[in-house]
């Protein structure tokens, strides 16, 4: 039996965004082609395998039994087909057209030139992207980036996705300098403003979260959405935070108005990943988060470790 013209990859991905994206208008939107087109690539495929893939009979569309079964096996088809292509580009050196990164901000500070300086010839265009790890999660699922580096790890059980660990870290306190009292309990700092980081973000939600479960009750006294913000705020005596070795590494210029030290009780601590769709852009991916892992272990956190030689062990 030969392949019907017309069953191709192209065709079978566009299949597939259709029927994972919700429709023919946002596939359209994410390939850059018209809505007509894509009714037509899809026409034709369903022409070539002599089945109905999508029942238009309802709003919104909804996939035949065949078009399940295409579904289930075509995402398969197209990761071996993409991973062929990266191994045919590898060889001959030639780089991916696009791809677009978003990171969390705390890690877009330590990667972003020296990531596009060690890897740029593997694409011909860079799209990296920085802000709120939850909305880039839902910018991923829609396909708006093709990677992320993100402490949050919603994402875990998505199917198709891969994960790459970078670094695991605790989470640690951060007072003003002239602080100078003993730190044996979170509660000592109960007549200190709070300043808390975004409930946004995954960081600001991990927080809170331990919070709750320790029952310490934090009041709402301002609230920022960058590290920044976060530790300019502490080193001005506003209050006092929490945040991570790699969210104060990227702000060396603070330390001298910042003191460090480890949460007295109730240890908890976030997994810096790379997130990528399977097979989509052959071992870039790995070499991504291979190049992050060893970039923020030997250039980003050795400053800080000369001051605070405590955390070595708590970083992995």
């Amino acid at each position: 039996m030969r392949l019907p013209q017309a069953f191709d990859f192209y065709a079978i991905e566009v299949f597939l965004l259709t029927a994972e994206l919700g429709g023919m208008t946002q596939s359209a939107r994410h390939l850059g082609i018209t809505q007509s087109a894509v009714s037509q690539i899809i026409a034709k495929l369903e022409s070539a395998v002599g089945v109905n893939l999508f029942d238009r009979t309802l709003r919104p569309m909804v996939l035949t039994a065949s078009g399940k079964a295409l579904f289930d096996h075509g995402g398969k088809l197209v990761i071996e087909a993409k991973s062929l292509i990266g191994e045919i580009r590898d060889g001959s050196k030639l780089p991916i057209e696009t791809v677009t990164i978003a990171m969390a901000e705390s890690v877009a500070n330590q990667l972003t030139a020296p990531l596009v300086m060690h890897l740029g010839g593997r694409a011909a265009h860079w799209r990296i992207r920085s802000g709120i790890s939850q909305i880039h999660h839902s910018e991923f699922l829609t396909r708006k980036f093709d990677m992320l580096i993100t402490g949050s790890s919603t994402l875990e059980n998505t199917p198709g996705v891969e994960h790459y660990n970078i670094l695991d870290e605790p989470f640690i306190l951060v007072v003003p300098a002239d602080y100078t009292e003993e730190i044996r309990t979170i509660e000592q700092f109960a007549g200190m403003p709070f300043i808390r980081y975004s409930m946004l973000s995954g960081m600001g939600q991990r927080i809170e979260r331990q919070m709750a479960r320790m029952k310490v009750r934090l009041p709402n006294f301002m609230e920022v959405d960058s590290t920044f913000q976060q530790l300019t705020s502490v080193a001005s005596g506003l209050g006092w935070s929490i945040t991570t070795p790699l969210c104060a590494a990227g702000h060396m210029g603070l330390m001298k108005q910042l003191r460090l030290a480890p949460m007295p009780r109730g240890q908890f601590s976030r997994t810096i990943q790379l997130v990528a769709r399977l097979g989509d852009l052959g071992n870039l991916p790995a070499a991504t988060a291979s190049f992050a892992q060893r970039h923020l272990h030997q250039h980003s956190l050795p400053p800080l470790l000369a001051d605070y030689p405590w955390l070595k062990p708590e970083l992995g």
